[in-house]
This record gives C-alpha cells, structure tokens and sequence, in this order.
C-alpha cells in the first residue's frame, strides 16, 4: 500500500528524492526525533498528513486524534523510528535476493497523487520487477494513505483482488 521498495528508492536516491524521502534520514538518528516528537505527536502527524494527503486535511476529528493517542503510548515513536533505522540491513538484505521475484498473487496500490510515489516512480514497472503474479492499482486523489482518502475504492480492489482466495 503506496510502497516503493526500500532498496528502489536507495537505487534512485537523487536530490528531488531526498527531498521527498528527508524522514528516511531523519527517523535514522539514534535518539533526537523521539525527544523532538515527544508530547508534539499532534504537530508532528499533522505536518505529515498535510504533506502526505491528497487533501491536507483529509484526517481530522476523531480519526486524527486515533493515531495522536497511539503514537503518545510509551515506545511507539521509537518503533517507527526503528523501522528506518534498519534501512541499511533491509537495503542489504533486499539486494541480496533482488533476481528473486514474489511468486504468490500481489496487490500494488499507491495513491496517484503523492508527491514521493506516484508522481515520483513508475510504480508498475518497479513492482514488475517484484513481483510475477502482479496488479497494480493508482488509487486516484489520494496521497500516501489511500486507504483513508479513498477507503471505498481500496476496499474495492482489495476485494476484488481476495475474491475467490481459499487461504
């Protein structure tokens, strides 16, 4: 779900996309972004969301608050940030096996709008390059979480792709 793989934007890693992908970077310092997120989570996911969405606003009200009470639970902050403090490993993990496609049926949905995705990549060449078994989706005005600006359409196509799925 609006994913380009780790090791595709380390490939491409340029000026325009540093831009976009400054958090990689940022969420890799060992401590200060959870001392400078903390008791901020609000301001924080919001200038995210207001980056990251088709509509700036698209997650507010009780929604918005949802994930500002998450990310306020002791450790939360610190788990995301060690998502990419991994990149390394996973970059190295990922080009050690990138001649080796994903063999089971895959979904590829990306919000067409993003800035850092959509606009940014070929999402369906570089999932061609993934995956053997592949469908692909843009998810029309929806930025980073198309699940939240577009959640009839996501839903849809996950449906679709799950119908007929005797896991």
């Amino acid at each position: 779900m609006d994913n380009v793989p780790t090791r595709i934007v380390a490939r491409e890693f340029s000026p325009p996309v540093a831009k976009s992908y400054w958090f990689f970077i940022f969420n890799q310092v060992p401590d200060p972004p959870e001392a400078l997120i903390a008791g901020r989570e609000n301001l924080w996911l919001r200038h995210l969301f207001s980056d990251w969405c088709y509509n700036p606003l698209a997650i507010g009200g009780e929604a918005f608050q949802t994930y500002v009470d998450a990310y306020r639970r002791p450790g939360t902050v610190l788990g995301a940030m060690a998502d990419y403090r991994a990149i390394a490993e996973n970059v190295d993990q990922d080009n050690a096996d990138a001649d080796v496609k994903i063999a089971c049926p895959t979904l590829s949905l990306w919000g067409a709008d993003f800035h850092a995705v959509g606009k940014m990549f070929d999402m369906a060449a570089i999932w061609t390059e993934m995956a053997s078994d592949l469908r692909t989706y843009p998810v029309p005005q929806a930025g980073h979480l198309p699940q939240e600006e577009q959640p009839e359409l996501v839903n849809a196509q996950l449906l679709d792709f799950l119908q007929g799925w005797n896991g």
